[in-house]
C-alpha cells in the first residue's frame, strides 16, 4: 500500500469510528437544534460513502455498477445497524426510520459526488505519487 492509498484509508477509518461515536453518544435534549438530525444523517453518510467509495476505487482495478451497487447496500445497511444500535437503552438514543432513509439516500449522494471527483482525483494522485525529482 503506497503513501496515498493509506492516508485515504486512514481517513476514512477516522471518520468512520468520528460517525460511530457521534451517532451513539447519549445527547441531552436540546443538544442539536430541532430538525437537524435528518440533514446532519444524511451529510456525514454522503461523506462515509465518499470516503469508502474512494479507497475502494484505489484497491479494485475498476468500479462497476455491480461494485457501486455493493458500497450503496453496504453503508445503507451500516445505516440500518446504527439506528438498530441505537435502540439499546443504555445509549438512550432512539431510533428512527427518517435516519436510516437519510443515511440511504446521503450514501447515493456520496456515491454520485465522488463519480463526479473522480478523474481530478487521479490527477492529485498522480501528483501526490510523483517523486520529488519529477517536479517541474
Amino acid at each position: 500500500m503506497n503513501r496515498y492509498q493509506l492516508l485515504i484509508r486512514s481517513g476514512l477509518i477516522l471518520y468512520w469510528i468520528t460517525l460511530f461515536t457521534a451517532t451513539h453518544v447519549p445527547l441531552k435534549k436540546g443538544t442539536i437544534p430541532q430538525g437537524t438530525d435528518v440533514p446532519l444523517h444524511f451529510i456525514a453518510y454522503a461523506g462515509l460513502a465518499f470516503l469508502l467509495t474512494w479507497w475502494l476505487s484505489l484497491k479494485w482495478d475498476r468500479l462497476t455498477v455491480k461494485r457501486l451497487l455493493v458500497i450503496f447496500v453496504g453503508v445503507s445497511l451500516f445505516g440500518v445497524l446504527d439506528e438498530l444500535l441505537q435502540g439499546i437503552p443504555i445509549i438512550q438514543r432512539e431510533p428512527s426510520i427518517k435516519d436510516w432513509i437519510a443515511d440511504t439516500t446521503g450514501a447515493l449522494l456520496g456515491i454520485s459526488l465522488f463519480l463526479i471527483v473522480s478523474k481530478p482525483l487521479l490527477l492529485i494522485r498522480n501528483r501526490f505519487q510523483q517523486k520529488p525529482d519529477q517536479s517541474d
